[in-house]
């Protein structure tokens, strides 16, 4: 196994923890944490066993040699930056919930108030 695959087989490894802890400490919804569980754990199996690249590679039928190198840095600066944006979408996701849910209470404490006003003018 090369450097790049060692390299790629433990940032596949750190990826995976940094989901666990993101998700435990509710920082991504769980269809989040189970998208990037797999994502994590396929970039540690494609580099712990290379042989499934080049079946890809022949099933795909990519010609095209790409150093391992680049490739690693690619995926991995794209894991990063998809993983904070996922945290972002599900801060949003739950600040949105919790706004309804306030939007809500408020109506229902509001509304019964507005409601007598209008039969006291009738």
């Amino acid at each position: 196994m090369t450097r790049a695959l060692n390299v790629a087989a433990i940032t596949g490894v750190a990826i995976t923890i940094w989901v666990l802890y993101l998700y435990r400490k509710k920082k991504l919804t769980e269809d989040q944490a189970i998208i990037w569980l797999f994502v994590s754990i396929s970039v540690v199996l494609f580099s712990t066993m290379p042989d499934l690249l080049w079946i890809l590679r022949w099933v795909f039928g990519w010609g095209i040699d790409v150093t391992e190198v680049m490739l690693a840095a690619f995926v991995g600066f794209l894991l990063i930056i998809s993983i904070y944006y996922s945290v972002k979408i599900s801060e949003l996701s739950d600040q949105n919930e919790r706004l309804v849910q306030e939007m809500a209470v408020i109506k229902a404490s509001v509304l019964p108030l507005h409601g007598d006003e209008k039969k006291k003018t009738l």
